[in-house]
């Protein structure tokens, strides 16, 4: 992601909700899903770790800001839910199942932000600070073999660009 696109996300990310989703993506690489899906018991803010597609990964300051942040909103909106999901909606506090793709989509798209194309450039930094290497994206992100090589020669056709060059887009 360029810097005005990351600006610019940030800008937008105007709810709890939003950030959190924001920072689950850019710091996690979190995919959509997964922010969905994300249950409370993925977090434990006394070890300072979260669990993110089965890998259990330290909690930096980002994301724990962005949990706190909407955790205490969630508990002032719907105090008695009994809804394990970390995120939530009108639609899914009563009940026992996660938010919608489309709560998602809403929280992020109207404002020109997708939460793959934040996933995709957390990726590819990750791939560009550590010189390329498919090994580590698959143990960092639990990325598939198949979609961490394909970042690999994104990252290499960057790291040897001349600058001011047009960047690769991510896969």
């Amino acid at each position: 992601m360029s810097d005005a696109e990351i600006t610019h996300v940030q800008i937008t990310a105007g709810t709890p909700a939003a950030r959190l989703a924001v920072a689950l993506a850019a710091v996690h690489a979190a995919r959509g899903e997964t922010i969905r899906t994300l249950r409370l018991e993925d977090v434990d803010f006394s070890k300072e770790r979260i669990t993110i597609d089965g890998n259990v990964l330290p909690m930096g300051a980002i994301t724990r800001a962005a949990l706190r942040s909407w955790l205490t909103e969630r508990r002032t909106r719907w105090p008695h839910t009994l809804n394990r999901y970390v995120l939530l909606s009108r639609q899914t506090a009563n009940g026992t199942s996660p938010v919608s793709a489309y709560f998602l989509k809403r929280q992020l798209t109207p404002h020109g932000v997708s939460p793959d194309r934040v996933r995709a450039g957390r990726v590819l930094g990750e791939a560009l600070a550590t010189g390329a290497d498919p090994l580590h994206l698959t143990a960092i992100f639990g990325l598939s073999e198949t979609t961490a090589v394909k970042y690999a020669p994104l990252a290499r056709q960057r790291l040897n660009e001349p600058t001011g060059q047009e960047p690769c887009r991510a896969p």
